[in-house]
Parts: structure tokens; C-alpha cells; sequence
């Protein structure tokens, strides 16, 4: 048996990370293996996720399963990834109290839209990356797509030249 690496990998390693909104109520903490924390109000969610790059599948609008889907979702202004949470809902204790109906990734911003189950209004929340002051190790290199590790000539991540 032959093991195939994850195809969408790189679209967890660029949405890893902490990211915050600028009222301090919301926190999403993504990690690379496909794991998602949200802190909203007093509520917490735990799921895992996965990702849709919407420039791939709006041009495969032709396949009859795709394009029912891509038919029936909205592509929002400066999106790139579609983040499909396992779980929506964000509890306090036992009591459900808000719904991710939306997450989306796009313009280095991390977009959560969340339905209040109490009396069903919605807020868009839109995070930012919080910055992390890690140095980089001898021999260590950052691109600019969010890969962070070793490289020679290229990023391994999306192939752009190391100057």
C-alpha cells in the first residue's frame, strides 16, 4: 500500500496560524492538520476542516457534482479559500449559542460569518494573522505563501526563486 500526500496541504499551511479580530471578541487558532479552535463572545468551537480552492473549482464548473455545488455557493469579492468547518456550532458550556454559517479565506484575512442562535442575527467577523516574532534557524527560509522550513533554489511550497 502506498501512501499519497495531501493535496491541499498547502492551503493548511497557509491558513496555520493564530488569527484575532480588532474588537478582541473572536480568535481562530488553525493548524496544518487541518485541526480549528474559535473563541467567540463567550463560546468555544473545536473542529477539524477542510478547504476548496475557489479559483480551481470555479473553473471546473463543467463537472455535473462540482458545478451543482459551486452553483449553490456565492463566491465572495477577493476570496481564495473556502474553509468547510466539520462543525459549526459554537457552544458556552452545554448551550449552543452561535453558527459559523460562512468561513473564508482571502486579501491575508480570515472571514467567519456567525448566525446567533438566540435570535438569529448575523455578524461578519473578519481576523487577521496575529504576528509571531519567531527568528529563523540557521539554514531556515520564509516565502511569502506561508512555508517556513528548509529550501534550496525554490520554495517547495509554490516554486518561487529564493533571492
Amino acid at each position: 500500500m502506498t501512501s499519497t500526500a495531501n493535496p491541499d496541504y498547502k492551503y493548511y499551511q497557509k491558513l496555520e496560524g493564530t488569527w484575532k479580530d480588532v474588537k478582541g471578541s473572536c480568535e481562530a487558532v488553525l493548524s496544518r492538520f487541518a485541526g480549528i479552535e474559535i473563541r467567540y463572545a463567550s463560546g468555544k468551537l473545536s473542529s477539524s476542516y477542510g478547504v476548496t480552492d475557489v479559483m480551481l473549482s470555479g473553473q471546473n464548473r463543467g463537472g455535473l457534482m462540482i458545478g451543482m455545488m459551486a452553483a449553490a455557493y456565492t463566491i465572495h469579492d477577493g476570496e481564495e479559500i473556502k474553509i468547510n468547518l466539520n462543525n459549526r456550532i459554537v457552544y458556552e458550556g452545554d448551550k449552543t449559542i452561535y453558527r459559523v454559517s460562512e468561513a473564508w479565506y482571502g486579501n491575508e484575512e480570515l472571514h467567519l460569518e456567525m448566525m446567533d442562535l438566540n435570535d438569529g442575527h448575523k455578524e461578519d467577523v473578519v481576523l487577521v494573522r496575529v504576528k509571531e516574532d519567531v527568528p529563523l534557524a540557521e539554514g531556515e527560509f520564509q516565502c511569502s505563501c506561508g512555508y517556513r522550513g528548509e529550501a534550496r533554489r525554490f520554495c517547495p511550497n509554490c516554486g518561487k526563486e529564493i533571492i
